[in-house]
């Protein structure tokens, strides 16, 4: 049996059965934005007696913390139930975030949804399947700019870019009851402190730390701080690095 629904407006899930194994494809963006409607979907997926979930992340292009966390409690929940759950064909930009968030042992990874229904479990959970084959790899894949690193950089006009971080800094305090951690605390700042200058690469270099840290941690869900990320997300995403 085949279905499927849309998460979020970035995101889709798709859900089929092979030998008994739950197969979740998920299409688009996995991100703070989508994260409550996403927690939901794939719980509803785990019953007992049908604990056997494959998430299948090929087509995901892009994931933050937020979105690790769920796939963490959700492998939590399978296993209370006596099953499993397991990642295929990661794609690359989990695969960096997964690395970035130190989960890459945390959890089971094949290289093929054939493979990871089928399989045994790996012997050790990020040793198998792609993450032994692929770990060097994701240093070297492209950041939050969408270039290599050492690759040339070309200023833009960033005025689109400091709209968004006014916007984002107008919801600080939502940010702050987001982040019980403090995590954010310094990239805030920092971001607000480029804010009010008037040197444009210091901007994009605070926002770029900002979205460094939403790879490494995640947030409690608030609609004013997934909006205001998505936006500085994707305006970062649409224009290279200054420097």
């Amino acid at each position: 049996m085949n279905s499927g629904t849309t998460v979020s407006p970035g995101l889709d899930l798709s859900v089929r059965t092979a030998g008994g194994v739950t197969i979740a494809e998920l299409t688009g963006e996995v991100d703070i934005a989508s994260v409550p409607a996403l927690r939901e979907q794939l719980l509803c997926l785990l019953r007992p007696g049908s604990s056997r979930l494959v998430i299948d992340l090929s087509k995901v292009s892009f994931c933050d913390a937020s979105g690790l966390a769920v796939l963490v409690s959700t492998g939590r929940r399978a296993r209370l139930l006596g099953g499993f759950l397991r990642l295929a064909a990661v794609s690359p930009q989990v695969g960096r975030v997964l690395n970035l968030a130190g989960l890459l042992r945390s959890f089971a990874i094949f290289p093929s949804v054939q493979a990871a229904v089928s399989g045994p479990r790996p012997a050790q959970a990020g040793k198998a399947g792609t993450a032994t084959a692929s770990t060097p790899a994701f240093i070297a894949l492209p950041g939050p700019s969408g270039r290599r690193p050492g690759a040339p950089a070309v200023a833009g006009d960033a005025g689109e870019l400091r709209g968004a971080v006014t916007a984002l800094l107008a919801h600080v305090d939502a940010w702050h009851d987001a982040d019980p951690g403090r995590r954010f605390t310094s990239a805030l700042r920092a971001m607000a402190h480029a804010r009010d200058g008037t040197d444009d690469t210091a901007v994009d270099t605070a926002a770029r730390f900002l979205l460094s840290a939403l790879a490494r941690h995640p947030l409690t869900h608030s609609p004013a701080v997934a909006a205001t990320a998505t936006r500085l997300r994707r305006v970062l995403t649409s224009r290279p690095a200054m420097t």
